[in-house]
């Protein structure tokens, strides 16, 4: 029957590397183990949940995947060492590291449960996990193993505690650390392998971990979530001083891609890091916590109004105005009542009710000669900018998203297993049991179909929305003026909002609101028509260097960077701009980018 069991009964990944190990012991050692298991899960799960579940799911998944890889040292090594203090050491290493593996393990079932299997154990990951598994040099595989095991995952572990996430868990863990054979008792008695081999091996290795763990969206976002931005740019820098560090103790350094990357990020993350600061968790009230009860993030709103403005001022139909007038006041509307009205800027996220600080508003376009696609160019506070000025940004934006379309067309073309790997990510998307952890979102959208010739719309909400405008084809049309108590011709804008009801509160006089904030901004643009628009510094050259440059260094990264650049751009971040101050010296001085000086 038990035969049978294994034929039929499927398992997960992570089983039977600690079962390789589990077949290594003692009847007694594997005693020891199951006492401390007992001990740590005396109580059932040995922490608070204290973010969306699924977070925790991916995160632990992912670090019992990793972890199970540590097994590898004591099982290699053990028979190794000459002394026996150190052969007692890397047994109590194996007990541990076998420990651990268990722990993660029985702790993502039990958040998975009542389902039988946790999420699919990731092929990417398992690349990294067996290109180090199937080392054939022991002298190499050490110096693998120990950065991997002893530098990279402690250093999760570490930020995992210091954030409050499991501490009982992750202090266990971190302390049995402290007993394992030290990294330079391994060298000594393994011996130091042919250094020119290991940098060849450790550059593989890097942009394995950039590539096949910084990249799995599920994993990274869910521990990015869990740390918050301060723990992750903290993670980061640790990483790559324990990275320097272990690489220090055989007097090698990183490879520039990793240095480029490293440097990059510690550019980029401030920027996010600026944008999460203006969002801050606000608590509900106690009806808003029953309406979490009664719907799930909206595939449809769950609520629409539709309602028309006043726009005679600006005399569409003799075009007074540029053709783009209307959008970018209707952009500057939305914005200018996201600043009065703090109960606008609310938005979910893991089942936690959010409030922005800034207004932050997504103007949805179409791509000019990129076929149908469509995309987002978000704006904090544009209604303190000139109409001309949001105007020319636009234009800029677009042009930059256009040479990323154009240029993730171009790698496919030339690579196309990378086509295949979204395409891959899409299907796991869409069917995959676990939900993906997609974050709530602070920006309001606008769209404008009126050009399309549509009077009336209700326009879906992605799951992570919170609100959208659609504005519709302006129509002229007789409006009761009570004064003159007669019809007069007006021009008459729809706009239909769309909205997930949780938060927003249906009694809120908006359609008066819109109108009165229109009206502020078109008077605001009329004053500052003498105001000349500052004509953004070109980024084109910069900007096409930087990606060539994240290509150069990491296909898949760079890749996924133009996917993301040519469907969401954050104008607050300023991607263009990397290379204008210390990052480009940086890269100038590293790279020696002379063009650029």
């Amino acid at each position: 029957m038990d035969d049978l069991n294994d034929l039929l009964r499927p398992t997960w990944g992570s089983e039977q590397w600690i079962l390789e190990g589990w077949n290594q012991i003692t009847a007694e050692e594997k005693a020891l183990i199951k006492r401390r298991i007992d001990k740590l899960f005396k109580n059932g799960l040995p922490f608070e949940l204290k973010h969306d579940k699924i977070l925790y799911i991916y995160a632990f998944s992912m670090l019992a995947q990793l972890e199970v890889l540590a097994i590898q040292v004591p099982l290699k090594f053990e028979a190794k060492m000459s002394l026996a203090e150190h052969r007692q050491r890397m047994r109590t290493q194996l007990l541990d590291e076998i420990f651990h593996g268990i722990v993660f393990t029985k702790i993502v079932y039990l958040l998975c449960a009542p389902h039988a299997l946790p999420p699919a154990y990731n092929d990417e990951i398992e690349i990294l996990c067996n290109f180090i598994r199937n080392e054939d040099c022991p002298k190499i595989a050490v110096v693998l193993l120990n950065l991997i095991g002893e530098g990279w995952i402690e250093e999760i572990f570490k930020s995992l505690y210091k954030a409050d996430i499991a501490p009982e868990v992750f202090s266990t863990i971190l302390e049995d650390e402290h007993r394992h054979v030290c990294e330079a008792d391994l060298y000594k008695d393994i011996g130091l392998p042919d250094m020119a081999l290991v940098r060849r091996k450790l550059e593989f290795l890097e942009k394995q971990l950039i590539t096949n763990i910084f990249l799995q969206y599920k994993y990274m976002f869910s521990i990015s979530t869990l740390l918050g931005v301060e723990g992750v740019l903290e993670f980061l820098r640790n990483l790559h001083d324990k990275h320097l560090e272990q690489l220090a103790k055989i007097n090698i350094e990183p490879s520039e891609d990793w240095v480029f990357l490293m440097k990059m990020w510690e550019e980029i993350f401030p920027k996010i890091q600026n944008y999460t600061q203006n969002c801050y968790e606000v608590e509900m009230t106690p009806i808003r916590k029953v309406f979490m009860t009664q719907w799930e993030n909206p595939s449809d709103p769950t609520m629409v109004g539709e309602f028309s403005i006043n726009v005679s001022c600006l005399d569409f139909f003799n075009k007074k105005f540029p053709p783009e007038t209307l959008t970018t006041l209707m952009l500057q509307t939305i914005s200018k009542g996201l600043d009065k009205n703090v109960s606008w800027r609310s938005f979910l996220s893991h089942g936690k009710m959010y409030q922005s600080k800034e207004a932050y508003v997504g103007l949805i376009v179409r791509l000019p000669d990129c076929d149908d696609h469509m995309g987002t160019i978000v704006f904090e506070n544009c209604h303190t900018m000139t109409n001309q000025q949001l105007s020319l940004n636009i234009r800029k934006i677009l042009q930059m998203m256009v040479y990323c379309f154009k240029k993730r067309e171009e790698l496919e073309k030339e690579h196309p297993f990378l086509k295949n790997t979204i395409d891959k990510a899409l299907y796991d998307y869409r069917n995959g049991f676990y939900a993906y952890p997609t974050p709530g979102n602070a920006v309001v959208s606008l769209s404008n179909i009126g050009f399309y010739g549509y009077t009336g719309t209700k326009s879906p909400l992605r799951n992570n929305e919170a609100m959208k405008y659609t504005i519709l084809e302006i129509e002229r049309k007789p409006v009761w003026n009570k004064e003159a108590q007669i019809f007069e011709p007006q021009d008459m804008l729809p706009v239909s909002i769309s909205a997930d009801h949780r938060i927003f509160d249906g009694n809120s006089p908006v359609p008066r609101l819109v109108q009165q904030y229109f009206n502020e901004m078109f008077a605001k643009m009329l004053e500052e028509r003498s105001i000349a628009p500052q004509s953004p510094r070109s980024p084109d050259k910069k900007f096409i260097k930087i990606c060539e440059q994240l290509i150069a260094n990491n296909l898949e990264l760079g890749y996924k960077s133009l996917l993301i650049l040519q469907t969401y751009w954050m104008d607050p971040f300023a991607f263009e701009h990397l290379l204008d101050g210390n990052f480009a010296k940086k890269m100038m001085a590293h790279f020696k980018w002379q063009e650029l000086a």
